[in-house]
């Protein structure tokens, strides 16, 4: 086992130290080639957005940080050892004295709070102190005009519009509807009234349909007007 290298450390693969078989003999040639190599596949995953530099990326983030993909099924045995290993490597963690959390409670204190969007927003130089107006007018004449947008052709509102005969379309014959609305209306009547209760049936739907369409032609009269 050779101890972890500073370069292999940051980056974040200290646990190839430890599995590491060789001498633990800093500045080796072996040790020069492999953290070269290493810096090479790091570039190439960054670089990369292919399937392979994703899958790159997933297993340098197992290895990096194992205690976070422990739990699966599928690498978790060998990353709970890695994990043990550099437990062992860097020993047990000190907690934080009472200085120390006082003086991040200060500093996040003393942070600024501003706005992400506010402040993203004022990059201009003018947020403080507008231009006066010689100056405005100057950088409207700088500006360039605007190109007309076509959105499409225009409609004439004044132009006939057809009717278009729908009797042939499904949902269009009122008379079956009519008489389907009948028939479920009188399921429950005695048998020798129901003909004449859906005839009625039938009647009142044609009736107030008429009505309704004379209301709507009298509205379309009046916004013709």
């Amino acid at each position: 086992m050779s101890l972890p290298r500073r370069a292999m450390s940051e980056m974040g693969l200290a646990i190839c130290c430890l599995m590491c078989d060789a001498p633990d003999e800093a500045g080796s040639s072996r040790c020069k080639a492999c953290i070269t190599r290493h810096e090479k596949v790091r570039e190439r995953i960054a670089r990369g957005d292919d399937g392979v530099a994703r899958w790159g990326g997933e297993l340098l983030a197992m290895v990096s940080a194992p205690e976070r993909h422990d739990q699966g099924g599928v690498h978790g045995q060998v990353l709970r050892g890695y994990v043990q290993l550099l437990a062992e490597h860097e020993g047990p963690r000190t907690p934080p004295t009472q200085k120390e959390i006082e003086a991040l409670f200060a500093a996040a204190r003393a942070r600024p709070k501003g706005s992400l969007i506010r402040d993203m927003a004022n990059r201009n130089h003018w947020v403080e102190q507008p231009p006066d107006a010689r100056r405005a007018r100057a950088l409207v004449d700088d500006m360039e005009e605007g190109q007309p947008v076509h959105t499409g052709k225009r409609t004439i509102p004044s132009r006939e519009i057809e009717g278009v005969d729908r009797s042939d379309r499904l949902g269009e014959d009122t008379g079956m509807t009519d008489r389907v609305a009948a028939n479920q209306a009188v399921r429950d009547a005695p048998e020798d009234l129901k003909d004449l209760l859906a005839d009625v049936h039938v009647a009142q739907r044609e009736k107030k349909r008429a009505k309704w369409k004379k209301a709507v032609d009298e509205l379309d009269d009046i916004l013709d007007d």
